[in-house]
């Protein structure tokens, strides 16, 4: 072996292998390049895809968010205007409740009034016959007391005045139970 150019089976001289194996390695290099730019470019658009379908979906969601906003917000509109149409409607079913409760107080008070009034009447009619007859019974017994003393002490005067004072007490006993039924037949009806 010499020191020369080198040469194949046939005496032919063959190339050197560095430049081919420099060009292999650059035709590598220039691949990876091509490969990582065509990688690069790849995932460029994908992420550019990415983006936009996450940005679409962020537009989405702020639309629906926005939509359901308003939606319950028209909820709450149409509650509070049937809350403000209840109490309206409320209010003005207790003012004319109070009106009514008012008026019948009202009539309650003459109607009791006019009852008292009534009853009064008609204890002081019931009571003036009673009174008259206790005045009767004290002016019989002042007289039958006066006769006591004009009379005898004889049996038969004895037996009379006995007989005049259970009279007496007998009919005042009368008259107090018709006072009483009176008043209570008038505080009944009351």
């Amino acid at each position: 072996m010499t020191n020369g150019a080198a040469v194949d089976s046939e005496g032919r001289p063959t190339p050197d292998p560095t430049k081919n194996v420099l060009d292999l390695v650059q035709a590598a290099i220039q691949r990876l390049d091509d490969l990582n730019e065509a990688y690069r470019s790849h995932y460029r658009d994908r992420f550019a895809d990415v983006e936009a379908r996450i940005t679409r979906e962020f537009n989405y969601t702020a639309e629906l968010r926005k939509a359901e906003a308003e939606r319950i917000n028209a909820i709450r509109s149409v509650d509070v205007q049937a809350l403000q149409q209840a109490t309206s409607a409320a209010e003005i079913r207790a003012t004319a409740l109070a009106t009514q409760v008012a008026a019948s107080a009202e009539a309650m008070r003459s109607q009791v009034a006019a009852a008292a009034q009534a009853a009064e009447s008609a204890l002081k009619s019931a009571l003036e016959p009673i009174q008259k007859d206790i005045q009767d019974l004290r002016r019989a017994q002042y007289e039958q007391q006066g006769q006591k003393v004009q009379l005898s002490e004889t049996r038969e005067t004895r037996g009379a005045a006995i007989q005049n004072a259970g009279l007496w007490i007998a009919t005042i006993i009368g008259v107090s139970a018709i006072a009483v039924t009176l008043i209570l037949s008038l505080t009944g009806r009351g």
